[in-house]
């Protein structure tokens, strides 16, 4: 934390979901044609005594994603972050092809192209999984990585592979004794190996009736609980994905004390939570049969009534995650356990 942007300022009028701090992307989510994306100026903090260029609060062309330098207050760490203000919403084709490698840490990060932008929409546990990864990591020492064996590949040249990992020394002392394989629409928020958040969905505007798309599910041998002890189950995957209505979330978490005016969803209420308008989810979760990889079409079952003119302006937010164990949020899982997805695609009215 010396050459950091911390934290976005911008009019809740004029965004559709809080502002995402990846580790060198911030996309904003803004209300279409309620701004000039070509001179706007874009307030935002940083690190104590760092600077950036251009500086915060600078008119700038958001019509293209703006690159900030930031140095920190001693001259010795520089970090760029790309920031991309964006008027569109999430697209409905995945097929992994796009993906790159963070520069110190190797693991591997998935983004989209959004009205020719590319934005990181995915996120996964592997900057969380860095903390444990030792000091030399690899590609493949991550839970979440890319694959371009054929035989797991439906579309294109490369496919999201999902295994889920030990942890190590280090998360055994902390009770997270495994980190699951995993990818989903929205960001992760790392603090330390003790405080990792998942923030669930972003802004969509249009109905979903399917999830369809293409996987292969292997489970390890021996599923174990938080506290290293063997649990007598078959592990299990998770694909599912949900439709919630964003703005009643934010109206409800108004006076919520850590996180008011939240605009995603997490691990203890993604499933649950009484905004959900509509999930779709895979019901057997068990290894997949045979050696290649299998299409599964999951419908949405809206559990509330959507509202057209709410679709249109983009109260609306999806979610769609994928795990290589069920349990993975509490720590309960296989090492070894593996999910492989390909062309996913989210089938609208």
């Amino acid at each position: 934390m010396e050459a950091d942007i911390t934290a976005v300022h911008i009019a809740d009028s004029l965004i559709n979901a809080q502002p995402i701090i990846n580790n060198r992307n911030i996309v904003v989510y803004v209300k279409p044609g309620t701004l000039n994306l070509q001179e706007f100026a874009l307030d935002f903090d940083l690190t104590a005594g760092a600077t950036s260029v251009p500086a915060a609060g600078s008119v700038q062309d958001f019509s293209v994603p703006v690159t900030y330098e930031v140095t920190s207050e001693d001259g010795q760490y520089k970090k760029q972050y790309t920031v991309t203000l964006l008027e569109s919403s999430v697209p409905e084709n995945f097929d992994f092809e796009l993906f790159g490698q963070d520069e110190k840490r190797q693991w591997v990060y998935f983004y989209e192209e959004v009205a020719g932008i590319p934005q990181n929409l995915w996120a996964s546990g592997n900057s969380g999984f860095a903390l444990t990864a030792g000091s030399n990591p690899t590609n493949a020492t991550y839970p979440t990585q890319v694959t371009d064996l054929q035989q797991y590949v439906t579309s294109g040249k490369h496919a999201a592979y999902l295994e889920t990992k030990s942890t190590g020394f280090l998360g055994a002392l902390v009770k997270k004794p495994i980190a699951a394989g995993n990818l989903f629409i929205g960001s992760m928020f790392t603090k330390s190996i003790v405080d990792i958040q998942t923030r669930f969905g972003l802004p969509f505007n249009k109905v979903p009736v399917s999830l369809t798309g293409y996987y292969l599910y292997a489970p390890g041998s021996k599923v174990i609980d938080k506290d290293g002890n063997t649990v007598n189950v078959q592990d299990e995957c998770d694909i599912y994905a949900v439709l919630f209505d964003r703005v009643a979330l934010m109206e409800a978490t108004a006076k919520d004390e850590e996180y008011p005016n939240r605009t995603w969803l997490d691990d203890k209420d993604v499933l649950t939570s009484p905004h959900i308008i509509a999930l779709a989810q895979l019901k057997d979760a068990g290894p997949t049969t045979g050696t290649g990889m299998q299409k599964f079409e999951l419908p949405f079952v809206f559990k509330r009534e959507y509202k057209q003119a709410d679709v249109d302006a983009y109260r609306y937010s999806i979610a769609i995650v994928l795990s290589s164990s069920k349990h993975g949020a509490i720590f309960q899982g296989a090492v070894g356990s593996k999910l492989v997805v390909d062309q996913l695609k989210i089938n609208v009215k």
